[in-house]
């Protein structure tokens, strides 16, 4: 890396530097696992296939999703065969949302996929370096989660404006 580029990454926004990762690799994966005909939507699946009982607002939560989103992105695996909504014997109100044999299926590819594009994102890196990195950006989440993740709303009164966060 030049001195020039060490003096620009410095100064940017870590939301700029996490979205200049983000482009490029969620669009690598994108076009790898275009013919499985998921979108973009791999994280869904796998947090289904680590997680019994998820409902939609679990969903939602869980990864930063909002709502409707949610709601589309399942109504469209549902149509493509790779998860049922089965309600909650417990509360008849509620549905889990479960992967299908077909998203079992699929699964082993998407993980294939983000194993081939990791080991390049991580390339230079040793395994410590890699399990830092990825704590480390886990922290970073958690010192940031309460946060506004939309935009920010700026409420003008005849006083003062005052910023959320």
């Amino acid at each position: 890396m030049s001195k020039d580029e060490k003096k620009l990454y410095k100064n940017m926004p870590l939301g700029k530097l996490c979205s200049m990762v983000t482009k490029p690799y969620f669009g690598a994966l994108t076009l790898k696992t275009e013919h499985l005909k998921i979108e973009k939507n791999f994280s869904v699946l796998i947090l289904l296939e680590e997680n019994k009982n998820c409902t939609q607002k679990y969903i939602s939560c869980a990864l930063q999703i909002d709502k409707v989103s949610v709601v589309k992105i399942i109504d469209g695996f549902t149509k493509k065969g790779l998860v049922k909504r089965v309600q909650n014997p417990k509360d008849k109100r509620e549905y889990f949302v479960e992967l299908t044999p077909k998203a079992h299926n699929i699964l082993p590819k998407v993980h294939k996929t983000i194993k081939e594009l990791n080991d390049i994102a991580f390339k230079g890196f040793s395994s410590k370096e890699r399990d830092d990195f990825s704590k480390a950006i886990v922290k970073v989440y958690h010192n940031i989660e309460h946060f506004p993740s939309s935009h920010v709303i700026v409420y003008k009164t005849k006083k003062k404006i005052s910023k959320s966060i």
